[in-house]
């Protein structure tokens, strides 16, 4: 005659479970759960990044329609103007905003690169640019550009298309 043993070595069907084995899935269970946390703050901390400088564009997007006039982007290391340019691109008068300079600030300690449409790369060193890397105007398009926040563990890419498309990217470094 045959004795039939069961998987865990007993040859006696014994209902329920040992409370060694209770605590080691509470202790797998809590493990999993604290890295699914840190995970989890880890995202919100980049999620939160990224979209402070995408409304940055957003809002000088917004800002050229509602006023209807060209405007132009200048970017610096820790600080960025915008100023209402004519219609040969000469600068007219500051923009003010305050809320735009804060979007900009959470992110000065960063190397920034901007890609402009014609393939120039400029990385922004130093206080304020010179030219406009960027122009607005009351249609909603835009020159385009793409910018590159090298942060401490991911690059975030921010592409504004010509027609006013912002797309937010990022990948792992």
């Amino acid at each position: 005659m045959k004795t039939q043993i069961l998987a865990t070595g007993l040859s006696k069907n014994i209902k329920g479970f040992t409370l060694l084995e209770l605590l080691v899935v509470l202790l797998i269970i809590g493990i999993a759960s604290s890295v699914i946390l840190v995970n989890n703050s880890s995202i919100n901390n980049i999620i939160n990044g990224q979209t402070s400088v995408e409304k940055n564009f957003q809002l000088i997007s917004e800002e050229s329609i509602l006023s209807s006039k060209i405007l132009g982007w200048f970017p610096g290391k820790s600080s960025q103007k915008i100023y209402i340019l004519d219609s040969n691109g000469n600068k007219t008068s500051e923009f003010n905003s305050e809320s735009l300079d804060s979007y900009w600030n959470g992110i000065a300690e960063y190397q920034k690169i901007i890609k402009g449409n014609d393939g120039e790369e400029i990385e922004i060193e130093s206080d304020i640019t010179d030219y406009p890397v960027l122009i607005f105007y009351p249609s909603g398009e835009n020159s385009g550009a793409e910018l590159l926040i090298y942060r401490n563990e991911y690059v975030q890419k921010i592409t504004i298309s010509q027609n006013g498309k912002i797309i937010n990217e990022t990948e792992l470094q």
